[in-house]
């Protein structure tokens, strides 16, 4: 990015002005395709905007782990429209290795809940000047 335009977008957006956007729930869970050495799981992620402004999110690349082990990756590369103050959706489709997964399958077939972490990162921005946010998130959630 051309150093004029980071100090815009810095002068526009300020650290303490711009709010991360806080994750709600994941819906609609879905296996799209299983295979022997992967598999395609799909969910709609939905977050909540508190900022007073919207934005794109442009793009974001997401490694996703099961019970602290890799289980695959996301990459979207669809815009996203984040309305202000506001609910929108993420679509994710993770690659899951499979290889990683069938020797935790029996833990987690057999527990009450899973350990679920995301890390990556996400591109936002507004008026064609984008910065890198970080996407940390980890909570267990029930299985029953």
């Amino acid at each position: 990015m051309k150093p004029l335009l980071f100090l815009v977008f810095v002068a526009l957006f300020p650290a303490d002005l711009f709010k991360e956007p806080d994750f709600i729930d994941a819906r609609n869970f879905r296996l799209a395709a299983i295979g022997l050495k992967s598999s395609t799981v799909k969910t709609d992620l939905v977050y909540f905007n508190p900022n007073n402004f919207g934005l794109n999110l442009k793009t974001a690349e997401l490694d996703v782990y099961l019970n602290n082990r890799y289980a695959g990756h996301s990459l979207l590369d669809t815009m996203v429209h984040v309305p202000a103050r506001d609910t929108f959706f993420v679509p994710v489709s993770v690659q899951v290795d499979m290889k990683n997964v069938f020797p935790n399958a029996l833990t987690i077939l057999m527990s009450d809940s899973i350990d679920l972490r995301v890390e990556g990162k996400m591109k936002v921005g507004k008026a064609g000047i984008y910065i890198n946010v970080p996407v940390r998130y980890q909570e267990k959630h029930s299985l029953r």
